[in-house]
């Protein structure tokens, strides 16, 4: 475990140090990392799991990359991307499942790059608090950008919210 992997920023340091105390005091359930693109959450993330485990990597899903693998695994891709129900049916069962696996070995994960569900209107808080209870906790990195019209339509009320602010 490297406490010194990645500068952190003065934002990005006090995301940290609300994250950790979030996650210190046994709180179980979902927590949104909130902040605009390339604001640092997925840095902030990476360094906050170097600090915490010997293998990081493995309590992190990169939601984009892992749902398209599971798409691309669909027999008829080109029926799914005109069926939109059946493409968002097929996500959120493919991330409770992913959710469900996880929590089965480990106490926390992190959902990081996410902008694949945002035109689905799937509502990830209420996916993940199925499984972030009881100890267990789920890391949401949500990028939002409201002057450019990216905002996520979550369940709000149904979790912590901790905002990286720029400087």
């Amino acid at each position: 475990m490297n406490s010194s992997q990645f500068q952190l920023s003065e934002a990005q340091q006090a995301a940290y140090n609300a994250l950790q105390e979030h996650v210190e005091h046994g709180s179980s359930g979902t927590i949104c990392l909130v902040g605009d693109f390339l604001s640092g959450k997925t840095v902030l993330i990476q360094q906050f799991l170097a600090d915490r485990y010997e293998h990081p990597a493995e309590h992190r899903l990169n939601v984009n990359l892992y749902l398209l693998k599971q798409l691309k695994q669909e027999d008829n891709l080109s029926a799914l991307a005109l069926t939109k129900a059946k493409a968002r049916l097929i996500m959120q069962v493919t991330l409770e499942e992913a959710i469900q696996r996880h929590f089965a070995q480990y106490d926390l994960l992190v959902l990081d790059a996410i902008e694949i569900v945002y035109p689905y209107g799937l509502n990830l808080i209420s996916i993940t608090n199925k499984y972030a209870r009881d100890g267990k906790v789920c890391i949401i990195c949500v990028p939002e950008n409201s002057e450019k019209g990216f905002v996520c339509d979550f369940s709000w009320g149904m979790c912590d919210v901790i905002r990286l602010e720029e400087n």
